[in-house]
């Protein structure tokens, strides 16, 4: 039987190789001293990264850096690798997308993969909007104090993630108060629930896309469904939340509850401390690891070009 998808289009983030051109020669030259062309590099990258943007990202760091060698690999396997485990389902808040992709033994299961694009900057989008809505924000505040940075920085310290979507729009909340550049204040109360609850619930913010945990619900169906119990069972008894989406108070929580309503107490949740930079992690481990990486070196590149690298690629 075909594995069944929510067919939602996301847009992969155009890569700024500029920008990152400065970050690796900061890193490489100024932090770890080391030349590019006696070392190799392991790149995370987007699930639904493009072979072109690939094509452009393995130029520069052949042509222009002359890195010995060059791998890649996608942030939800090395988020998995980080957790200590190769089979699970991750499931990765990023800034402008949630994906949820079943991995078994080191294998991403694509078929079953799901996305959407709904992310961090959506619940920072959220937050502004419910904030300028406040009577107790006056004209100068909306106009000057409520830049991205301050958004993200109130809703980094303080959004949450409440039990249920009723409860996120009708219990009481105390509000807490935050302050702004000029050092006036502003108090926010429900807006830190709501703006996280458009990950459960999109209809909120007027999208028709699934929330996350029916995202997560769908692909355990389809496992469940559509793979022999040995390895569905395997890949759906823990469930790997990554990302600094995921980092807010409350998420673990609800995602075990909700998940435990739809498919019992059988499946376990993760959120792992560190996971913020559990990606990385999972990279240096693969890296370490003799075999894990299939590694494209400068002269099969110079001899083949870019596109020898995608079939090497997880």
């Amino acid at each position: 039987m075909a594995a069944r998808s929510h067919d939602y289009r996301v847009r992969p983030p155009k890569p700024n190789t500029e920008l990152l051109g400065s970050v690796i020669h900061y890193i490489c030259y100024n932090e770890l001293r080391i030349s590019p062309d006696e070392t190799k590099i392991l790149v995370t990258e987007d699930i639904f990264t493009t072979e072109k943007d690939r094509n452009e990202l393995t130029a520069l760091l052949f042509d222009d850096y002359e890195f010995g060698g060059v791998s890649y690999m996608p942030q939800e396997l090395g988020s998995l690798l980080g957790s200590g485990r190769t089979s699970g389902i991750v499931v990765n808040i990023g800034a402008s997308y949630t994906s949820v992709v079943p991995i078994y033994k080191l294998n991403i299961l694509r078929q079953f993969t799901q996305v959407i694009p709904i992310g961090g900057r959506d619940c920072s989008a959220t937050l502004s909007a419910l904030l300028l809505l406040r009577k107790d924000l006056n004209l100068y505040h909306r106009e000057h104090d409520l830049k991205q940075d301050v958004v993200d920085d109130i809703k980094e310290k303080h959004a949450e993630v409440a039990k249920t979507v009723t409860d996120a729009m009708e219990r009481e909340v105390k509000e807490i108060t935050y302050e702004l550049p000029d050092c006036q204040t502003v108090n926010v109360g429900r807006e830190r629930f709501l703006c996280t609850e458009i990950l459960f619930s999109p209809q909120l913010a007027g999208k028709t896309h699934p929330g996350m945990t029916d995202l997560i619900s769908s692909v355990i169906s389809n496992l469940r469904s559509d793979l022999p119990p040995t390895e569905h069972e395997e890949i759906i008894k823990w469930v790997v939340l990554t990302g600094a989406g995921t980092m807010h108070c409350g998420m673990t929580d609800r995602v075990k509850e909700e998940i435990g309503r739809l498919h019992g107490d059988g499946i376990k949740i993760t959120a792992p401390p560190e996971r913020r930079s559990i990606a990385w992690m999972g990279g240096s481990i693969a890296s370490s690891v003799e075999g894990m990486l299939a590694w494209t070196m400068k002269e099969e590149y110079e001899e083949f070009g870019p596109d020898i690298i995608h079939p090497r690629c997880y």
